[in-house]
């Protein structure tokens, strides 16, 4: 498929401010550049999700351990160290993967009540086959090589946020509290329902509103569900901190000291008890 044109709004309903939107775009231009050189990269909405699954991840997932596996640079003409085409690119990169990862830390750590709040998380998401659709007959912006199809809707941004749960599992095994792993569980089954395709009567342009319907109002409710999963995700996330190895018999855990289990409760009310 040839390059796709942006939207002047991530999905169509609230258009971000300069800030993110400039961040998102200088993003989206590195990817572009390392597509010259590697054969398969995932899309900027895929790291948007990965990005926001990491964020929401129970420890801080150092640079080193999530960069490899994420954009997995196989170095061949490029840079040796590291896949990218010089330290300049990678460092332009790294500037603006952290100004997008604070715009959306702000957005997840702001007491929002509504999705059309300004304040509210915001994924820079695109109707694709929405753009598609509304393309005039002659002269489109891109096309579609043969059985190629487009994904539905926020399908990139959820495959990216569970490539993360996947690749850290560790770290996003349900804690022994029966109610928080219960909540983990809807929350993710909430995200996980994205990466299907969206298979309902369509309703709605997110690309042009007045554009031929590509997005379905299931598929809509299913994102706004999506979307309050990962504030119940990020906030389980901080409440519990990382996971701890189970305490050995030689260690020494005070009896008011967080378990070492990771289940958020005290020892002498968890496995001390």
């Amino acid at each position: 498929m040839s390059s796709i044109p942006t939207s002047d709004s991530s999905h169509g309903t609230d258009e971000p401010d300069d800030v993110a939107l400039a961040t998102i775009e200088a993003l989206d231009d590195v990817l572009d550049e390392l597509a010259e050189h590697h054969e398969t990269l995932p899309s900027w909405e895929y790291c948007e999700g990965a990005m926001t699954a990491l964020l929401c991840t129970r420890r801080p997932v150092p640079e080193a351990e999530w960069l490899p596996r994420l954009l997995d640079l196989e170095a061949d003409t490029l840079d040796a160290a590291t896949g990218f085409a010089s330290e300049a690119q990678r460092t332009r990169f790294l500037m603006n993967w952290l100004a997008r990862e604070s715009q959306i830390r702000q957005a997840l750590e702001s007491p929002v009540e509504s999705l059309d709040d300004p304040q509210a998380l915001d994924p820079a998401i695109m109707d694709l086959r929405g753009l598609y659709a509304s393309q005039p007959a002659e002269g489109e912006a891109f096309k579609l090589d043969e059985g190629e199809s487009l994904p539905a809707f926020a399908t990139p941004w959820a495959q990216g946020f569970m490539s993360v749960v996947e690749l850290w599992e560790e770290d996003w095994a349900p804690p022994r509290d029966k109610e928080i792993a219960a909540n983990m569980a809807d929350a993710l089954e909430c995200i996980e329902a994205l990466c299907a395709d969206d298979t309902d009567p369509p309703t709605l342009n997110l690309y042009d509103g007045d554009g031929p319907p590509s997005v379905s109002e299931q598929r809509m409710e299913a994102f706004g569900e999506a979307m309050w999963a990962v504030y119940d995700l990020y906030t389980i996330a901080k409440s519990l901190g990382p996971r701890i190895d189970p305490v050995r018999n030689d260690a020494k855990v005070g009896r008011n000291d967080p378990c070492p289990c990771g289940s958020g409760k005290k020892y002498k009310k968890c496995c001390g008890a």
